[in-house]
């Protein structure tokens, strides 16, 4: 019997912002399996536990395969014809709109959208809608670290490439556990380190996989980042180790820092860190003694109320010391999602527009309404809601219709108790999913069947600025669709055709990077097509000028004055500070084998079997003092509400710290989110969330106290 032989379809991975490539093996229906591209620059061939399984993430009984509807959500969702789904979703945003106004309507966006979809998504709801509340769960990982770059260096984007890794004498991770985050890229680092080619400083409050290769780990009070960043730079200056030619000729700012870093002696700064003096000292010498220095920071700087602070605290040693724009050297902000990189190019923020422009900026406005063939005035001047905003205006009733794609936020948003109640008082929630149930489509009144990465062509740009094409392995199933075309239909159905005739993504592709001619992450030059043959290419790529791997390597930056900006950030009081009653802080984050809210990685047994349920991870000193043990239930609440969960004793966690994975919530378990728990405090210049540090106790789950129990629990 004749078999058809299997096709290798050049594509991407689905998860983190190392953005690996994948060649799928298909038979043209069925995807067979996935393998690492050995010819993609990010990771040549090599892939991580949930790289290496995505493909038993395509075909699952999870997958959501049609549309559904219901008139509120007291009814059962029932299956309808996508037409149907498009024609309900279209005639209720246009009854809120003509009730209520445009600003009645938001958007909720994912990094893990191609960009394609992105900018489309981005584009309908600003230039035709005209709401700015266009927000996306960026604002949950990446915000501070983008608004760091942007005050700093003038714009977002990381100024380094992965060939730098190679190159570098010193690696500091600062809030980063890359081994289970970018497992791929710390591989690199780690090969440098265990052949004594480079040296390695671990910032963290717990000793993550990644401190294990670390010749220094220092255990940091949650939250004070910052104030080691700046103690750091005031030994660089003591013993002599600034770049003074660097700062006269391409930075401003430095007097002002320079008598900021009086403030930071060693013995303050290693007392208010909670380090001992030695390991402070110790740690300055191997960054002193580096000619060559990488830093790298995610999220335990991100998603604090001081991330944007701490960001500009990082660039400033770099900027201080020279050490930017030169092979192996330079700040370099690891981003969370696939395409969250890319999202940030399209403007998929509240207070963004494509090509890294600003909404408040009224010439940025103007190009964007000329690029978009509107009249002048189209485009609001009023920056959208952040998204802890966007769900706080739900709740009081000035948001009624939101239209989430790709994200899952009634299980990732702080503060989750504050978002349900906002889910539930919405006229129209829409849902955009690949996968069904998750924890937001108990709130949808539309729930949309979207395609996944395998299943369609787009691009993802990845954390050092590379743009990937993906190339379409398998047909969705049922009606499932691109994100883009669901938005095109919808837009269609509302009367809004003529900026949106796009018939593919590389049409879409081609119309978003003209409008990022001339800007700081010019996409000019690129194309499908160019992507296709030549392979992954990183930006700036513009059409007049040369691509270039790393950024202001002439010292000249986009602001006005061509200088880099060194800020003296000082810490502010903490937004969730500890107190009698509650004694400990809370921090969360990832676990090597899974991802997200687990829409995704739950359906891979292999890797359930290697991180299979939540823990509440402790030090055994705060557990003797509660009278607790490995294994025991508890309640872990906060100011806001609790989450519970189960013990793990670790002398890796610091005294005074527990840690709690993000993955698992109410599908899993009721209340096992630490999202029940933690603040949805902003920072007050990105609006990022603190999610990493909050004020917390522990008690025991009593067996004689069942109402304090969920009532699925009880039952």
């Amino acid at each position: 019997m004749w078999e058809q032989m299997p096709e290798h379809v050049k594509t991407l991975c689905p998860y983190c912002g190392v953005g690996c490539g994948l060649i799928a093996d298909t038979d043209g229906p069925r995807l067979l399996r996935v393998r690492g591209d050995p010819d993609h620059p990010a990771n040549f061939g090599k892939l991580c536990p949930k790289g290496a399984t995505v493909a038993q993430t395509v075909n699952t009984p999870t997958r959501l395969r049609y549309a559904m509807q219901r008139d509120d959500l007291y009814d059962d969702l029932t299956v309808c014809p996508p037409h149907t789904a498009v024609r309900e979703a279209a005639r209720r945003l246009d009854s809120i709109i003509q009730q209520h106004g445009p600003q009645a309507v938001a958007f909720y966006l994912s990094g893990q959208l191609t960009t394609e979809s992105q900018y489309l998504a981005n584009k309908f709801a600003k230039a035709y809608l005209r709401t700015n509340h266009v927000d996306s769960n960026s604002r949950l990982c990446m915000a501070s670290a983008a608004q760091g770059m942007k005050l700093s260096l003038g714009s977002d984007g990381p100024p380094t490439c992965y060939a730098d890794i190679e190159l570098a004498d010193a690696h500091l991770f600062v809030g980063s556990n890359a081994a289970h985050c970018h497992p791929v890229l710390f591989d690199r680092v780690a090969a440098r380190v265990q052949k004594g080619k480079a040296r390695c400083i671990v910032v963290d409050p717990r000793r993550t996989a990644t401190a294990e290769i670390a010749e220094m780990h220092l255990a940091v009070r949650p939250g004070t980042d910052l104030i080691l960043m700046n103690g750091l730079l005031r030994l660089f200056r003591d013993v002599g180790k600034i770049d003074k030619d660097y700062i006269a000729d391409h930075t401003e700012g430095w007097p002002e820092l320079n008598t900021l870093l009086d403030q930071y002696p060693p013995e303050f700064v290693a007392r208010t860190c909670g380090i001992p003096y030695e390991q402070l000292m110790a740690a300055a010498r191997i960054l002193i003694e580096s000619e060559r220095l990488l830093t790298y920071w995610t999220m335990g700087v991100n998603q604090t109320v001081h991330g944007t602070f701490t960001s500009n605290a990082i660039i400033n040693l770099h900027l201080a010391t020279g050490k930017i724009g030169k092979p192996g050297c330079g700040p370099f902000s690891l981003t969370g999602q696939p395409n969250a990189m890319g999202g940030r190019d399209v403007g998929y923020m509240s207070h963004s527009l494509p090509g890294y422009r600003s909404i408040a900026e009224p010439e940025h406005r103007r190009q964007m309404e000329q690029l978009w063939g509107l009249p002048a005035g189209a485009i609001r001047d009023e920056i959208g809601y952040d998204a802890v905003r966007l769900f706080e205006a739900m709740e009081s009733g000035e948001i009624r219709a939101v239209w989430i794609i790709g994200s899952n936020p009634a299980a990732s948003m702080p503060n989750l108790p504050r978002v349900r109640r906002a889910l539930e008082s919405a006229e129209l929630v829409i849902v955009q999913d690949a996968y069904y149930p998750t924890e937001t489509t108990s709130y949808a009144h539309i729930v949309l069947p979207a395609a996944l990465n395998l299943e369609q062509d787009g691009t993802f740009c990845n954390t050092e600025r590379r743009v990937t094409l993906m190339q379409k392995a398998v047909p969705p199933p049922g009606d499932a669709m691109p994100d883009w075309w669901w938005v095109k239909q919808v837009a269609a159905a509302m009367g809004f055709t003529a900026g949106l005739r796009h018939e593919n993504a590389a049409q879409i592709f081609d119309e978003f990077a003209r409008t990022t001619a001339g800007r700081p992450n010019d996409q000019s030059a690129m194309h499908h097509e160019l992507l296709r043959v030549k392979g992954p290419q990183q930006w700036p790529y513009p059409a007049m000028g040369r691509p270039s791997e790393r950024r202001y390597t002439d010292g000249k930056f986009p602001t006005p004055s061509g200088k880099a900006r060194l800020w003296a950030r000082d810490l502010g009081p903490e937004a969730d500070a500890t107190s009698l009653e509650f004694p400990l802080l809370l921090t969360t984050g990832r676990v090597l084998n899974q991802w997200h809210t687990r829409t995704k990685t739950g359906n891979v047994d292999q890797l359930n079997k290697m991180d299979p349920a939540p823990f509440i991870q402790m030090h055994p000193d705060d557990a003797r003092e509660l009278d607790l043990s490995d294994g025991d239930a508890v309640f872990v609440r906060s100011r806001r509400g609790k989450c519970r969960g189960t013990v793990r004793l670790d002398a890796n966690a610091s005294p005074g710290v527990v840690f709690v994975p993000i993955h698992w919530n109410e599908l899993w378990a009721p209340a096992s989110s630490p999202n029940e728990a933690t603040t949805d405090d902003v920072d007050p210049l990105s609006k990022q969330p603190g999610l990493k540090c909050c004020a917390v106790s522990i008690s025991a789950v009593s067996a004689n106290r069942t109402e304090q129990l969920p009532l699925s629990l009880i039952e």
